[in-house]
């Protein structure tokens, strides 16, 4: 299996927007070359003079240091919209043209593929009995015509995040490889999935369900990028993989590669996704992934 280790640069998210500064640290600091690049550090809905602007200084920060963006990710921001699941028709109509602008951002930064968890359905829909096979087709419908938008800007993928809210309608092993079947039907470009290791706590989950590693055995032929944050087995914290964090988290990097290795998959990215409080010191936000690096560099380089 070939193992490509690189970075989510959601850290990165108003402390240094610039691609100037992101892109040292990942390329000097932390010597890595894949980017997954965070729609929080451009929005696809911005202004097309707007987008121009980033989308060149991200082209001239790879030139300059060597690094490449893999895939375009969600990021937080739209990720807080209900977006493809949205209870309102002219708000999934609306979802679908961020699917579309998402689609052209992705392939001026220069991504292969774009992506992420679009679609959460509201309370009342997802407890209403008999609208779940509604909800699943709207979804199925909204992430293949995101895939043809994917497509018509010759990226190669779309990647699809499996998360721990029910809502968000893939919190089930068994129903997660049904759905990939259905993603992949008469679609232009694959719709694979984008699997993160502590995303297996979903309170409404049980047994095989949370079981992380039995995910990553069974899921990873398909998941051709992973990401990576150590975690409390309940919770899906983000924090990075330091000494204290290690000690009390539950992820395994040695199972973690293993069932990777069992799943048949043949390469893979890795991308620390590190999630710090907005108030937390600049300085230690480097340091903890400084050792995040150090620690990871032990189990997948």
């Amino acid at each position: 299996m070939k193992v490509h280790l690189g970075i989510d640069n959601i850290y990165a998210m108003k402390r240094w927007p610039e691609p100037d500064e992101w892109g040292r640290q990942i390329t000097e600091r932390w010597n890595l070359k894949y980017v997954q690049f965070c729609f929080d550090l451009l929005d696809p809905r911005s202004s097309e003079e707007a987008r121009t602007c980033m989308c060149d200084k991200v082209k001239e920060a790879s030139k300059k240091y060597g690094f490449e963006i893999h895939s375009s990710f969600i990021g937080l921001g739209a990720y807080t919209y209900n977006l493809l699941l949205h209870p309102f028709p002219e708000f999934r109509k609306d979802a679908l043209k961020w699917c579309e602008l998402a689609s052209v951002t992705a392939a001026g930064l220069g991504a292969q593929g774009v992506g992420g968890p679009v679609a959460a359905a509201s309370m009342k829909d997802y407890t209403t009995p008999g609208k779940r096979q509604f909800l699943m087709d709207a979804l199925v419908e909204g992430m293949q015509t995101f895939a043809h938008y994917a497509a018509a800007q010759n990226l190669k993928f779309v990647l699809w995040e499996p998360t721990p809210i029910g809502r968000e309608m893939l919190i089930h092993l068994d129903e997660a490889k049904q759905l990939h079947k259905r993603f992949n039907r008469n679609v232009p470009i694959p719709i694979d999935f984008l699997l993160d290791v502590g995303h297996q706590c979903s309170y409404e989950a049980t047994g095989k369900d949370r079981d992380t590693y039995l995910w990553l055995r069974e899921l990873g032929s398909i998941s051709p990028a992973i990401h990576l944050q150590q975690t409390e087995e309940n919770w899906d914290r983000h924090w990075s993989f330091t000494k204290a964090n290690n000690a009390k988290g539950a992820i395994r990097m040695d199972r973690v590669m293993e069932a990777l290795q069992k799943s048949g998959a043949e390469e893979v990215y890795l991308f620390p996704e590190i999630l710090h409080p907005f108030e937390f010191e600049e300085e230690k936000v480097l340091e903890e992934l400084d050792e995040t690096y150090e620690y990871l560099r032990q189990y997948c380089c």
